[in-house]
């Protein structure tokens, strides 16, 4: 299975992420993930991370799921996610005075 970014749109709502999964099993298909302006105004994730942050989101439902249950083509990255990631990708950094 491949997963390719494709890129990113400015929508009202939030930025939506665009990406491809090629498999050999299910042809290649297209999903959008959606991270909400107000995830970037506070802060929860940086501009630079959110590709990452969605591929990664991505990747991990591809995993769950089943010929019995498809994944649906687009996904709300959630303020949880978000602040997982944070946290396991940019610890805060303590002062060591």
């Amino acid at each position: 299975m491949l997963i390719q970014y494709v890129g990113f749109q400015l929508k009202p709502r939030g930025r939506d992420y665009n990406y491809r999964v090629v498999d050999t099993k299910t042809g290649p298909r297209e999903f959008t993930l959606t991270i909400s302006n107000q995830a970037f105004t506070e802060r929860h994730v940086p501009f630079q991370d959110a590709a990452d942050l969605c591929y990664q989101k991505l990747q991990k439902e591809l995993v769950t799921e089943t010929p019995q249950r498809p994944l649906q083509r687009h996904f709300t990255v959630s303020d949880q996610e978000l602040d997982a990631y944070r946290d396991k990708n940019r610890p805060t950094k303590r002062r060591s005075w």
